[in-house]
């Protein structure tokens, strides 16, 4: 038996002799089989400057000097343009939340999103193409396996700060390995570092990713820029502005082209050459020359100068007596003005009457009851009013003040409110004497309000805040280019609003020191905008393109209210009710359609 048995082994021996044993597997890399959109049970990084765990499906591909990329799967965690992240070197720790002061990095802004690349894509783009297109001839398509690899995607940043040591820092030149943990950074932590604030006197604009941008009012002093294309949003941030600056004491001057601002809380609204005129006794003579060049009055070298030599004096004569001048009178007093020369008597005549026929300025009898008006503190008689009632307030309630008690904080919030001078649908030129006048007005009353708060006769001066909206089409830019640099020292706040960026001068984004971008997608109107000098010019044309709608940039200077960190933030609902969050401020107007009533008639019989 034990034979027989031990011939059978041999005999299997040899009928398995072509064939080698088997060899030991070889020790090598093997990628383990995983599906990426299953969770990963292993723990990840925590930090301190974020809310949650880092993302493990964002790689750092490369970074040379301020500018960088990550490659990131955005079925895991997908980035907006505008997100801010922390770019963390790794941190071993036996803790799950390492010491704050071992956490150093780079804070860094996504500025634009791609798919990402790799040496086989544009042949296997291709391969696809041809093979979708012949699929009906060849009966059948292409099938491949799926590849996660194709739905990567490319995010570009541009570092902003640097953490060392769990603080924060400028950048300062630093870098970081490939070998780092990425989380999105904490808002409350980021606000706090680039937010100027002051929680009595902050704004309350919208919020970054869910955590509110307050403020600091005073953030908003002196040139601002609201911009961006036709239906972005600007009127309705504007608006939001201006209602709040007015709750907390600050008036604001709007000058309204497309009558967005009239149906704000608080609002005076006035028409000129309707319910607002300008009164002779209450302007500058030099203003009043003003509005004579702009009109080109008198057409005629010689008529101009005898007016300049004389007219002065006439109008001073009439004040004496205590009259008051109006255009009226100015015309009957012609011989004493320019002579007895008839061509000149004939082009004073014309242009005075010219001026009159514009219902600019106020009769003697409308001046006489406002006086009386203001005096005894009546209700007018009658509609028309000039800037003696609307801001005699700021204009002389300081001549009267002995105690700087009055025109204290509350004192302003209870009192402030906001004059809209509807400039729509009138002349240009009548535009533009309107402006030219009330600013000339407006730096006098300034200067004001400055002497009676260094005399101690206010606790706060009145400086307000002036709204230009599309300031292009009633104010040459030679007007701008002298006005900026000389306002900027007499208190007042600019705020120019526009969907055409480049209709304004240098003079506007020279000195700059905020800027307010909803959406844009018209180049010219980009490269403006990068001249302003508060951001590079990668992040401004990464962002005008990609922003979210109700999403707008928010850029400053270094003592700005963003402190030149570029935010991209959620816009508040302005217009929904206050136990909505909102302010309960009016929708921007409605554009009249003739097409949108046909339909809703035609869906009506439909129903």
């Amino acid at each position: 038996m034990v034979t027989e048995k031990k011939s059978n082994n041999k005999k299997n021996l040899n009928s398995d002799n072509n064939q080698s044993p088997p060899l030991p597997k070889p020790i090598s890399f093997e990628a383990p089989e995983l599906d990426i959109e299953k969770e990963v049970d292993e723990e990840a990084p925590q930090s301190n400057l974020s809310n949650e765990s880092a993302i493990q499906s964002a790689q750092l591909l490369e970074l040379t000097g301020s500018e960088g990329s990550i490659v990131f799967y955005p079925k895991d965690r997908d980035f907006d343009v505008g997100d801010v992240i922390f770019l963390r070197e790794k941190v071993f720790s036996e803790n799950k939340l390492p010491p704050k002061d071992s956490e150093n990095g780079l804070i860094a802004q996504i500025i634009s999103k791609g798919i990402a690349s790799y040496p086989q894509a544009d042949s296997k783009a291709l391969f696809r193409l041809v093979t979708t297109a012949h699929a009906k001839d060849i009966k059948r398509s292409y099938n491949e396996p799926k590849e996660v690899i194709d739905e990567f995607l490319v995010a570009e940043f541009i570092v902003r700060a640097s953490i060392q040591k769990g603080e924060w820092k400028e950048p300062e030149g630093k870098v970081v390995t490939r070998n780092v943990d990425i989380f999105p950074i904490n808002p409350e932590f980021l606000t706090k570092h680039i937010i100027k604030s002051f929680p009595e006197l902050n704004l309350f604009l919208g919020d970054y990713k869910k955590h509110p941008i307050n403020v600091d009012a005073s953030g908003f002093e002196k040139v601002n820029l609201i911009t961006g294309m036709k239906g972005g949003g600007k009127s309705h941030i504007t608006k939001g502005i201006i209602h709040l600056q007015t709750k907390l004491g600050m008036p604001s001057i709007v000058f309204d082209i497309n009558g967005e601002y009239s149906s704000l809380q608080k609002v005076k609204k006035l028409r000129p050459t309707e319910n607002f005129k300008f009164r002779l006794d209450q302007l500058p003579i030099s203003s009043l020359f003003k509005v004579f060049e702009q009109l080109s009055l008198f057409n005629t070298p010689a008529t101009d100068n005898a007016v300049r030599a004389n007219l002065p004096g006439v109008i001073e004569d009439r004040i004496g007596v205590n009259r008051i001048p109006d255009l009226e009178f100015i015309l009957s007093q012609s011989q004493d003005v320019v002579g007895t020369n008839q061509q000149m008597l004939g082009a004073y005549d014309r242009g005075i009457s010219n001026l009159i026929s514009y219902d600019l300025f106020c009769t003697e009898d409308e001046a006489k009851e406002e006086d009386k008006i203001i005096k005894n503190n009546q209700q007018p008689t009658t509609e028309v009013v000039s800037l003696r009632s609307i801001l005699y307030r700021m204009a002389h309630d300081t001549e009267n003040r002995n105690s700087s008690e009055n025109q204290s904080l509350n004192d302003l919030k209870n009192n402030a409110g906001i004059i809209v001078f509807d400039l729509g649908g009138l002349a240009s030129n009548i535009q533009k004497v309107v402006v030219t006048l009330v600013i000339d007005q407006l730096k006098s009353i300034c200067n004001k309000q400055y002497q009676a708060f260094d005399s101690q006769k206010v606790q706060i001066p009145i400086y307000p805040s002036i709204f230009f909206e599309e300031a292009h089409m009633y104010m040459d830019a030679e007007y701008i280019d002298e006005l900026i640099p000389l306002i900027r020292h007499l208190g007042m706040n600019l705020f120019f609003v526009t969907n055409t960026p480049g209709a304004l001068p240098d003079s506007v984004f020279r000195l700059l020191d905020n800027l307010i971008m909803t959406r844009m997608v018209n180049q010219k109107d980009i490269d403006k905008v990068i001249d302003c000098g508060l951001a590079d010019k990668k992040t401004i044309e990464g962002f005008a393109k990609d922003l979210p709608k109700y999403h707008n940039l928010f850029l400053s200077g270094i003592n700005g209210a963003t402190k030149n960190f570029p935010l991209v933030f959620q816009v508040r609902d302005f217009t929904a009710p206050e136990k909505d969050g909102g302010e309960g401020l009016p929708k921007s107007g409605v554009t009249r359609s003739m097409w949108e009533i046909i339909k809703q008639k035609v869906e009506n019989k439909e129903d």
